[in-house]
């Protein structure tokens, strides 16, 4: 009799296992094409969070939104700024920078545009990628780490260390919740929360 209530207990603990519990039947590289695939195609979407952003021995607090609708952006950042929120618009051909107090600036690249108006080194074009939990297109892949659901942990490009720390679901996929993003000159904390696919 002992053993049958063994082997009822051992029963009903697996079967209250919880679902997150259970390991992935393919290998994690398999998962991660599929993944990869399947997040290329999630162009339109939409999240707010804050950002501490460290260069050198300065240090800003920032709130931010960032509106994604396939090649057009618009990031919101605001907090630390005497002038108010900063608008961040553009595409692949411009970038415009708008203060509160209605000065404006261009460039070819959103990075330019921070570095000589901010003084930040950010790398926003990457970071489309990035938020979404892939590595950039454009940069070689100098080293990635993937769980065992197929997720980028880490991902090394051009000098950059992600670490990618939490994950969230989104209509049917999974996005990153926090990265870590780290250079010799610059740190990025970055939450993000209130994730929507826009249309």
């Amino acid at each position: 009799m002992r053993r049958y209530f063994v082997l009822a207990a051992v029963l009903l603990l697996s079967a209250c296992s919880p679902v997150w519990q259970t390991k992935p039947l393919q290998p994690a590289e398999v998962l991660w094409e599929t993944r990869q695939a399947e997040l290329k195609q999630l162009d339109s979407w939409s999240f707010r969070g804050r950002t501490v952003i460290r260069q050198d021995t300065e240090g800003w607090n920032v709130g931010v939104t960032w509106q994604q609708q396939q090649a057009d952006f618009a990031i919101r950042l605001f907090g630390p700024f005497s002038q108010g929120a900063v608008e961040l618009k553009g595409n692949n051909q411009a970038v415009t920078m708008r203060f509160a107090d209605g000065d404006s600036y261009s460039a070819a690249t959103p990075e330019q545009l921070l570095a000589e108006v901010m003084g930040w080194l950010l790398p926003v074009s990457a970071l489309r990628d990035w938020v979404r939990g892939l590595p950039h297109e454009l940069i070689a892949i100098d080293e990635k780490v993937l769980d065992e659901k197929g997720r980028l942990t880490q991902l090394s490009q051009a000098g950059w260390q992600v670490t990618f720390v939490e994950y969230v679901p989104l209509d049917g996929k999974e996005v990153p919740a926090k990265i870590f993003i780290d250079h010799p000159q610059l740190s990025i904390r970055l939450v993000m929360n209130g994730w929507k696919v826009t249309k």
